[in-house]
């Protein structure tokens, strides 16, 4: 039962903080009706409208429906992380986030990920994962002629093996940068690439699948090392301006020069990179 809000901050600012509480605590589950706002204006000893405002922030955080009519109220809901994933991706990429930047970032992350997911996965997130392998491999096996985009699906369902809300948070809003920054290369690139990244997403299967997490940390390392210097590549190619003919003074000869090279800066992973620490 919901009892007075105390501490600083604006009474319905407490309101909020006790139900939030209740609700990690596992004490209000989805499908719970909280009292109407009378009655939860004398529990707190505050006005309705402090009780109406708390359940609106409620609402916007995507814990609570209100329901309006008869059989109306307040419910609790299922939580959905999807505007969470989508406000990290937001950040991330109004921020800019350079390719340097992500690749640093993929190499933090996801090896680790791809060992706990070793370690953690169970017979059903095994399953789904080859469910996603086999689904891509067969796609790279049409060639570039039908490339249909991933997403980078792989990746996301190895987070969901690892079974850690803030590593998948995380590892969905990296793969959609990685997912933005690939839309830029030409299908048929995209589809040469496909068909390296299968092989690397087959060992890490493999190593998953056989519980070694030494093995899925490596593999990820170079997989994510191999697949961030050739997309950059890539781009580099992509953006440098088309070789112009330019004559050669006293033999009447042309020779193609390439003059102000745009592009992302490279990012080296080094051969340390690759290896990752050891398990216990």
């Amino acid at each position: 039962m919901l009892t007075s809000a105390r501490g600083q901050g604006r009474v319905s600012e407490g309101i909020v903080r006790r139900i939030k509480e209740q609700i990690y605590d596992g004490r209000l589950v989805a499908g719970h009706k909280l009292p109407a706002e009378r009655q939860m204006a004398r529990r707190f000893k505050t006005s309705r409208v402090s009780v109406r405002e708390a359940y609106r922030s409620l609402e916007e955080l995507g814990l609570l429906r209100i329901r309006r009519g008869a059989d109306g109220g307040a419910f609790i809901v299922t939580v959905n992380h999807e505007p969470v994933l989508r406000s990290l991706t937001l950040v991330l990429g109004l921020g800019k986030t350079s390719h340097k930047q992500l690749t640093e970032a993929r190499m933090l992350i996801e090896p680790p990920i791809a060992q706990l997911a070793a370690r953690r996965a169970r017979k059903e997130d095994i399953a789904r994962l080859e469910r996603v392998l086999l689904q891509e491999e067969e796609d790279a096996a049409r060639g570039p002629g039908r490339f249909r985009p991933t997403g980078s699906q792989f990746h996301r369902s190895v987070a969901d093996c690892a079974r850690n809300l803030p590593l998948i948070a995380l590892m969905n809003a990296l793969a959609d940068l990685t997912a933005d920054a690939a839309s830029a290369l030409a299908a048929p690139t995209r589809a040469r690439h496909r068909l390296k990244n299968c092989h690397y997403h087959r060992l890490v299967f493999e190593a998953i699948r056989r519980r070694d997490g030494d093995a899925a940390y490596a593999i990820m390392a170079r997989h994510v090392g191999d697949i961030q210097r050739r997309v950059d590549r890539s781009l580099r190619h992509q953006s440098a301006p088309a070789s112009a003919p330019t004559s050669v003074p006293g033999n009447g000869s042309t020779r193609s020069s390439r003059a102000g090279r745009v592009g992302l800066r490279s990012f080296a992973i080094t051969a340390s990179s690759s290896s990752g620490p050891r398990s216990s």
